[in-house]
């Protein structure tokens, strides 16, 4: 395995710059996890929901499962700084999760389905992580380029809903829901998992490399990110806790449409392929724009960019809610989709660029136990919200507000500082 890891490794120093592989890795488990836990899992709501009598309520309960794994996601962060650890986690993970994915074909009752997809692929996914692992290894891996970097690495977020969410949508329609399961947890492995193996490294320095592919002889421009701060400093300034309500306001609106969009438009009177049309030109919208935001996170300052990004999103959040036309549904999915995909991106970037690379995968694992927490409630909250009467409109101008508010937070962050400063 030594003799093979060199030899990639030498093809990536002289034919281009290998943090390229790094960001394709962080594309393909981005898109296969954003795809199977958020972008499809709104087309089985009904069809399942209909055969095994489970409820909105009760499938809006699947993303709490999500809280078991708040044990395990400092340690992986660690991990992420550890040199090989990155290659362990989502290699595993991905197996397990893929494996986890098919077993929901057997689902009878609502409880397996909890067990199954609810904490078996919960616990997997938080190795696969697109929010921990993908943003840590991109930011050690780029310093000039981390923008544009950013923004490919996360388009995979946005793939699974233009891949995985149709692939979803028409398995259901062509085999069921059962073996709708199977594909998923098949595309998982096989696009996941030896990529992963293959080609992830800690970072540059592993193979005598430096960010962004300069040579030890160049010179590094100290001013693009401040020194890097360790964890126990970075919980103690007051931007890291800005930061993390930043993010978290964000997540919240940003998963509670993921998760309910489809079957809002379903409850307006359209069928699931119409669904499947705006879920994907969202995603597609999403994907496209993270070009914009990793080029204009590179050129402007990061707090005006994150505001840009936020409270566009909350505002196309509200669109929705009257529309009822199929051309007003697709030109909400694009507008939304185009702002909300920023999200990754810009808070991918704004984390390294307040913090630093050194730590970064053990100040991320401090992170996600709270975005894994906003992440599990929201979804619930809104169904919980959701009446025959008044069907999405309360949570969907409830969490819209909360992209405002978290994109006014954004201009109330001071700019980066070094940690002795």
């Amino acid at each position: 395995m030594r003799a093979l890891d060199n030899r990639l490794e030498k093809i990536g120093n002289r034919w281009f710059f290998y943090g390229w592989l790094i960001v394709i890795s962080s594309f393909l488990s981005s898109m296969i996890n954003s795809g199977t836990g958020s972008y499809a899992l709104g087309f089985y709501i009904i069809p399942m929901g209909e055969e095994l009598n489970i409820s909105r309520t009760q499938f809006s309960i699947i993303p709490i499962f999500k809280l078991v794994t708040l044990p395990l996601l400092p340690y992986l962060g660690t991990l992420l700084d550890k040199k090989h650890g990155a290659r362990a986690i989502v290699s595993i993970g991905s197996l397990f999760g893929g494996l986890a994915l098919a077993s929901v074909y057997f689902v009878q009752n609502v409880w397996m389905f909890f067990l199954t997809y609810g904490i078996l692929y919960s616990i997997a996914t938080s190795a696969m992580g697109s929010q921990l692992v993908g943003p840590t290894l991109i930011a050690k891996w780029f310093m000039q380029m981390r923008g544009r970097a950013m923004a490919l690495g996360t388009m995979g977020i946005s793939a699974g809903g233009v891949i995985i969410a149709p692939v979803a949508g028409i398995s259901i329609f062509l085999l069921g829901w059962r073996a709708s399961w199977i594909v998923l947890g098949i595309m998982t492995i096989i696009s996941v998992v030896p990529i992963s193996i293959l080609f992830l490294r800690r970072s540059p320095e592993d193979i005598n490399l430096l960010p962004d592919g300069r040579q030890r002889t160049n010179s590094i421009n100290h001013e693009i990110e401040v020194d890097s701060w360790n964890l126990f400093q970075a919980i103690q300034n007051f931007q890291f806790w800005i930061l993390l309500i930043i993010q978290s306001l964000g997540l919240s609106g940003l998963v509670l449409v993921l998760f309910h969009e489809v079957a809002f438009i379903q409850d307006k009177g359209f069928d699931i392929k119409t669904a499947t049309m705006v879920a994907t030109s969202l995603a597609l919208s999403a994907m496209m724009s993270k070009l914009l935001f990793g080029f204009l996170s590179e050129k402007i300052d990061t707090r005006i960019v994150l505001a840009l990004c936020f409270i566009p999103a909350g505002i196309t959040t509200y669109m929705i809610i009257p529309t009822n036309s199929i051309l007003g549904l697709l030109i909400w999915g694009i507008c939304h989709g185009f702002f909300m995909g920023g999200f990754p991106t810009t808070t991918g970037y704004a984390v390294p660029q307040y913090f630093g690379r050194k730590h970064l995968g053990s100040i991320r694992g401090a992170i996600s136990p709270v975005t894994v927490i906003i992440s599990a409630i929201s979804p619930l909250v809104g169904g919980i919200l959701w009446s025959e009467e008044s069907s999405y409109t309360g949570p969907f101008i409830i969490f819209g507000t909360c992209w405002v508010i978290g994109g006014l937070f954004a201009l109330a962050l001071g700019k980066p500082r070094n940690p002795l400063a």
